[in-house]
């Protein structure tokens, strides 16, 4: 049984987003805290950022073999790059800018790259190597820039869109039965909608592990451990300048989150991430609220820290000017 919030409208938490960060902003007296917050990454990681840029940042062992396009390239020279990154089909196609899985897509041929470059707007695009590892999940984390200390305050499995067979109803009757395949068939294509899965045969319907694709998001923040911490925390020795975000990562196990050589990041959210395990279905709105709330506090004052004696690092004109240009889009 889902509640309804979790498919409520984005501005549900949008608005409250905004009015928090306008707070904070008044609060901290700069209009673009949220740059400090992580001073590596284009505008903090709030929006319009490189996520080829962003990943770049983490150890090389830790990430999916990728390469940097652009739509209006030849076919045959995105090839080229991606057989030069050893990056065969199926891969993953994705804006190099964008936000909830918007775009994202597994091309599994010539063709379907063919027709995706036509239909999306021209721009820069990554091509990703399909990570087969079955456990997708969102880590969302916190280090301290003054002391280092490094939390893990939020863990969430994402589960991509699934039937399961009852021998009996098609792949088709499945989704229509489905109370959550059913809301998001229009984004479902079944090689064969009226083949009949044996009993208890799960059927993939999406590769995405993206909630605006059908994916469950499942609270598992109690599985968090020492050993996990610890294990991002040798991921992120390298990395400095990124303090509060999250990792999309794929493993094959749960506990393969606690072995740093087990890890593949397929994805690093700035301060634009949210803590999504408050959209696991046995949460409530008021919940979601409370956790938006605490974890803006956690990044206005690691802003604070960043910008004590740093203020120049940070070009308030230009940030805010940039903000503005992007929600007039």
């Amino acid at each position: 049984m889902h509640n309804s919030f979790e498919f409520a409208h984005a501005w549900w938490f949008h608005i409250p987003m905004f009015v928090l960060g306008v707070s904070w902003a008044i609060r901290l007296r700069k209009a673009n805290f949220f740059a400090a917050a992580n001073p590596a990454l284009e505008n903090g990681g709030l929006y319009n950022y490189s996520k080829f840029a962003a990943q770049n940042h983490f150890p090389e062992v830790n990430l999916p073999a990728t390469c940097l396009i652009h739509s209006t390239e030849e076919v045959a020279l995105i090839l080229e790059k991606a057989t030069a990154q050893q990056i065969p089909f199926p891969f993953i196609i994705k804006p190099d800018k964008g936000e909830r899985g918007k775009g994202v897509k597994l091309i599994g041929n010539r063709d379907e790259l063919e027709k995706y470059l036509l239909d999306q707007p021209k721009d820069d695009y990554l091509i990703q190597q399909y990570i087969e590892k079955s456990q997708e999940y969102g880590v969302f984390f916190l280090k301290n820039p003054l002391t280092g200390e490094f939390l893990i305050p939020s863990l969430t499995r994402k589960i991509s869109l699934q039937v399961v067979g009852d021998g009996i109803s098609s792949i088709s009757e499945l989704i229509q039965n489905h109370p959550r395949a059913s809301r998001y068939q229009y984004l479902i294509q079944s090689s064969d909608p009226t083949s009949i899965p044996v009993l208890d045969e799960v059927v993939k319907l999406s590769p995405m592990g993206n909630h605006c694709k059908g994916a469950v998001f499942l609270d598992y923040s109690s599985h968090i451990s020492a050993e996990m911490i610890a294990a991002f925390e040798r991921i992120f020795e390298s990395v400095g300048g990124i303090n509060y975000g999250r990792l999309d990562v794929k493993v094959d196990e749960l506990s393969d989150l606690c072995d740093p050589e087990k890890i593949i990041i397929l994805e690093v959210n700035g301060a634009n991430a949210e803590p999504i395990h408050m959209y696991s279905p046995e949460k409530n709105y008021q919940e979601g609220l409370k956790t938006i709330n605490s974890y803006f506090q956690n990044m206005g004052m690691m802003a604070k820290h960043n910008l004590v004696g740093r203020r120049s690092q940070f070009r308030e004109r230009d940030t805010w000017r940039s903000l503005m240009q992007y929600l007039k889009k």
